[in-house]
């Protein structure tokens, strides 16, 4: 998890996730999104190749989760294909905010990268 400005950060999400991986995500995810007092959580998809039923489970998991703490959770870079797939899974987004990409989710929060610095 990497901070951008007080109170955001991003996660960039690289590569296979697993049941044991996204075990220890869930975990990770929730404790520095409290060490860091964070308000809004940027999850980046990009890195991430392939989703099944148990990634976007976990994926809602961690978002409900964050939510618990006060932290809005904004999924960014979702690749055409992850997307495709998600859809024939039937996987139901309308309750989470998703952007195309770093700087439309940084503009959705009123932020440039000018302003960070």
């Amino acid at each position: 998890m990497v901070p951008i400005t007080k109170g955001i950060a991003i996660l960039p999400l690289i590569g296979e996730v697993d049941t044991e991986r996204a075990t220890l995500l869930l975990e990770e995810t929730l404790k520095k999104a409290n060490e860091l007092k964070l308000s809004h959580l940027l999850f980046d998809l990009s890195g991430v190749m392939i989703v099944d039923t148990m990634v976007a489970h976990q994926i809602f998991k961690i978002v409900d989760a964050l939510g618990l703490l006060g932290v809005k959770t904004i999924l960014i870079g979702i690749r055409p294909e992850v997307a495709q797939t998600m859809i024939q899974l039937g996987i139901d987004f309308s309750k989470i905010t998703i952007e195309a990409n770093l700087e439309q989710a940084l503009l959705g929060l009123n932020l440039t990268i000018d302003t960070l610095g």
